[in-house]
């Protein structure tokens, strides 16, 4: 048996029905390969303890890794304890310790087995180790807040999870640190979209591939159901020189133009040829303004107001695709100003170092208030002269404004370019969605307009009441009424 290898079974009637899709399976799978563990099988059973147990037996006499998603909680049909304990010969009994854990999180109230079945979950196999999670980040999600308290059941080198994908997801992401390869080397990966299908690019990719052979492992998958490319060429190495020379000699055997930058081929495409109704008109505008400022200016006159909301998130790719395509030769990242608010959510700072990373920004993080940070930072970079918003007109003070406008008097001047000025909610949506761009978080939880903690709150026009009584939120882009997006700001 290999020292880093791993398998993967996912347990569950309703993943083999099809009732349920399995994400937890590819979440892992992406979480292991960059930890340097090397994913041999996945397999899926249904929720039977014979067969359950036969594939833990045989997955954990294989690879130096086991994980089993689904089939923990408290159901008649949530056997995985008994099947992993089937395994290695073990019964099931209460565990004390794990027991305590879910009546001090309220999960069960009574510690018999008979007026609680939620108590099932504790009783786990014998000689199981329980492994806790850190708790290294606070959690909006109150379900997430009493899970983080529950701990992970490992059997031999059986790691059992829970199949809930929010859970699963907790979980490994808390636990990395304990699944990595500490031998492993980092691997570096780069990707190039191609305007051509496979079939075009074969011989040159095969002749890559031999030449490079050892040293760079290649993949390429074809793109059937996207607009903008029609094949993906991945390259890994653990050498990063090794992986940017075969980025060069693969780009010299490539017909021109073949290669898309997956930000502009995006937009211009949206702007171009966009099926949704009114997109293609608010796309082209934008385009439009962003045309004419870095006409008007030079890159290193322009920055752009970033605070990690949906608009400004919009705009940053945006901008970023419209860069790329007026000067492509250009080097220097975007800079990029976050005046910070006095209690800023974790999500919104997560997401805004992330974009960082995934849009090669130069950020300056400034505290408020707005005044003082503009005029801080222009004194400190007076070669600045126009700033990108995601400002609309259905935000505050903006009914009246135009696309290229002064700040007012009183206030450091520096020139304000609003390319989503008439942009609608539902707009800004249907870009992020259509064109699959990252988004913070909160949205998905309620929220449909940022500020600070201090003054924003899901917005009640999205809650909704379940059969049991408990208030949940619909994501964001549902709310139909854009009338009331900001309804959870006061």
């Amino acid at each position: 048996m290999a020292s880093h290898t791993a398998g993967i079974i996912v347990i569950g009637d309703e993943i083999l029905k099809g009732h349920v899709v399995d994400t937890n399976s590819h979440f892992l799978c992406q979480s292991l390969h960059s930890l340097g563990i090397k994913v041999c099988k996945i397999s899926v059973v249904g929720d039977d303890v014979d067969e359950i147990a036969s594939e833990v037996s045989s997955f954990s006499q294989k690879y130096s890794k086991v994980f089993t998603s689904g089939g923990v909680g408290p159901a008649h049909n949530d056997v995985t304890y008994l099947g992993v304990a089937r395994a290695f010969n073990h019964d099931v009994e209460v565990n004390k310790e794990l027991a305590r854990i879910l009546l001090d999180t309220d999960c069960v109230n009574n510690i018999s087995e008979d007026a609680n079945p939620a108590l099932k979950m504790a009783k786990i196999p014998q000689l199981s180790t329980l492994i806790y999670l850190n708790p290294t980040r606070t959690y909006d999600d109150p379900s997430l807040i009493w899970r983080s308290t529950i701990p992970v059941v490992k059997v031999n080198n059986v790691y059992i999870f829970s199949g809930t994908p929010k859970y699963f997801e907790l979980a490994v992401t808390n636990l990395e640190d304990l699944f990595k390869n500490p031998d492993g080397e980092k691997v570096y990966t780069l990707e190039l979209n191609l305007r051509k299908s496979e079939f075009d690019i074969i011989p040159v990719l095969n002749h890559i591939i031999d030449k490079f052979k050892g040293s760079v492992v290649f993949g390429s998958y074809p793109q059937l159901d996207n607009d903008i490319y029609m094949t993906k060429v991945v390259f890994e190495s653990t050498s990063l020189q090794q992986l940017e020379e075969a980025d060069t000699y693969l780009r010299i055997f490539l017909p021109p133009r073949s290669i898309v930058d997956p930000w502009e081929g995006g937009v211009y495409w949206t702007a171009e040829k966009a099926l949704k109704k009114g997109l293609s008109t608010a796309v082209t505008a934008a385009v439009k303004i962003l045309e004419e400022c870095y006409d008007k200016y030079s890159p290193s006159e322009i920055f752009l107001s970033f605070n990690g909301g949906k608009d400004c998130t919009a705009l940053l790719h945006l901008a970023t695709a419209v860069l790329r395509r007026t000067f492509p030769s250009l080097k220097k990242p975007l800079f990029a100003l976050y005046i910070q608010s006095q209690d800023p959510f974790p999500q919104v700072e997560e997401f805004i170092a992330e974009s960082v990373k995934r849009y090669n920004l130069e950020l300056k993080k400034v505290p408020g208030p707005i005044k003082r940070a503009l005029g801080d930072v222009l004194a400190e970079r007076p070669e600045l002269k126009a700033v990108l918003m995601g400002t609309r007109r259905t935000d505050p003070y903006s009914e009246t404004l135009n696309s290229f406008q002064v700040t007012d008097s009183g206030w450091p001047q520096v020139m304000r370019v609003s390319p989503l000025l008439d942009w609608s909610y539902q707009n800004v949506w249907t870009f992020l969605r259509d064109l699959s761009v990252p988004y913070c978080t909160l949205y998905d939880e309620g929220y449909t307009s940022l500020g600070s903690r201090r003054n924003t709150a899901r917005n009640p026009a999205l809650s909704y009441v379940d059969s049991n009584g408990i208030v949940h939120y619909c994501p964001a882009y549902t709310l139909q009424d854009g009338a009331a997006e900001r309804n959870g700001r006061h």
